[in-house]
């Protein structure tokens, strides 16, 4: 069973994996529908995130929703790679490719301060909040954890999650889908045995 440690993130990395996350969590994930069905839906996810910038709402299309259900399916093939998911495994070169490809669209600018440097969206509106997940993405691997963003291996969930083990370990998003898997990996171990045993 996995155990998740007390570990914390740092707060930019918090904010940059709970932003990949609440964007790969619009999928239908254990039955729940697709939040990003049009551009509605996408107008209210980048007002939820605050990505939102002003006449963003007007300038929504059904194109921007289309590219960013495929910018979320592309991720979560990742995600699904880093838990070590036979399809995500399959899918990382397409997945990996289609990135590479869509990139440059969403270019990205040094801020630099005296606190740091960190890469930001060098657009405005739709393009400049796709950037911004570009953006989150760069911050989680210099900080080593872009490899910690998984999705949930109990397929009644694939909800996705930060990996707070020590060893970074985790496959489930919670100690329910742990325990669910637990009980369903010894169902089927019995009845294998009880076959067996006749």
């Amino acid at each position: 069973m996995q155990q998740a440690t007390a570990e914390t993130c740092a707060p930019s990395v918090c904010e940059s994996s709970d932003l990949l996350l609440g964007f790969v969590n619009t999928g239908p994930l254990g039955g729940s529908p697709d939040t990003l069905t049009g551009p509605d839906d996408l107008t209210a996810w980048l007002a939820r995130t605050g990505l939102a910038g002003s006449g963003t709402a007007a300038a929504v299309t059904g194109a921007d929703a289309v590219a960013a259900r495929e910018l979320r399916d592309a991720l979560v093939m990742i995600f699904r790679a880093h838990s070590g998911c036979e399809d995500g495994e399959s899918a990382l070169p397409a997945a990996e490719a289609y990135l590479q490809a869509v990139a440059h669209r969403y270019p990205l600018t040094p801020r630099v301060t005296a606190d740091g440097v960190r890469m930001v969206p060098a657009q405005d509106g739709v393009l400049g909040a796709f950037g911004a997940l570009f953006a989150a993405a760069a911050d989680l691997a210099a900080r080593g954890g872009w490899a910690r963003l998984k999705m949930c291996k109990d397929p009644s969930c694939h909800t996705g999650f930060f990996d707070k083990t020590r060893n970074s370990s985790g496959l489930y998003c919670s100690s329910a889908c742990s325990t669910r898997m637990a009980a369903r990996a010894y169902r089927s171990r019995a009845k294998t045995a009880a076959a067996e045993a006749r």
